[in-house]
């Protein structure tokens, strides 16, 4: 078996992807984290329809609280987990299209469990207000957030002419 595999032109050598496989990973990836949280909030909308009560008090602002903290703390955070797999990128090279993919579900998946520990929020303390606030902005800078790929190709950082310099997407 081990003949059979070392003469088939298979190697165990590191396979490098595309830019454009790695563009199509990430566009996938992206549609399926863009459905979950919205898919979750239909539910939590749906189980909370007809409440007429708000069990306020510790339970909804220790939810929204750690919400926004999270939101605070950690989205920031990924940003720069994310500038360091795009090192090339402020160095006028093209980003590697794994780190482009790692540095990219970095982010999303930082902003993917914000909205989505808001909403577990809203339905542990049965009110929409005020924890759906941190889901809304974790859903919109999300969807901000699509897969371009311009840092796999482009060569625009590393440069003082801001028509030539683009934040990398």
């Amino acid at each position: 078996m081990a003949a059979i595999l070392s003469h088939s032109g298979q190697s165990d050598a590191k396979h490098s992807m595309e830019p454009q496989q790695a563009l199509k990973v990430a566009w996938y990836g992206f549609l399926v984290l863009l459905a979950i949280p919205f898919l979750y909030c239909l539910v939590v909308a749906w189980s909370l329809m007809g409440e007429t009560h708000r069990s306020g008090g510790l339970l909804t602002d220790g939810w929204f609280l750690a919400s926004v903290v999270y939101m605070v703390l950690v989205v920031p955070g990924s940003f720069f987990v994310r500038s360091r797999f795009f090192k090339e990128y402020w160095e006028g090279r093209p980003v590697q299209p794994a780190a482009y993919l790692k540095g990219m579900y970095i982010v999303w998946i930082a902003l993917e469990i914000g909205g989505l520990l808001s909403l577990t929020g809203c339905l542990f303390s049965r009110s929409l207000v005020p924890g759906l606030m941190p889901a809304i902005a974790a859903f919109m800078m999300f969807v901000f957030l699509w897969p371009s790929g311009s840092a796999m190709v482009a060569r625009r950082g590393n440069s003082d002419d801001p028509e030539r310099y683009e934040e990398p997407r």
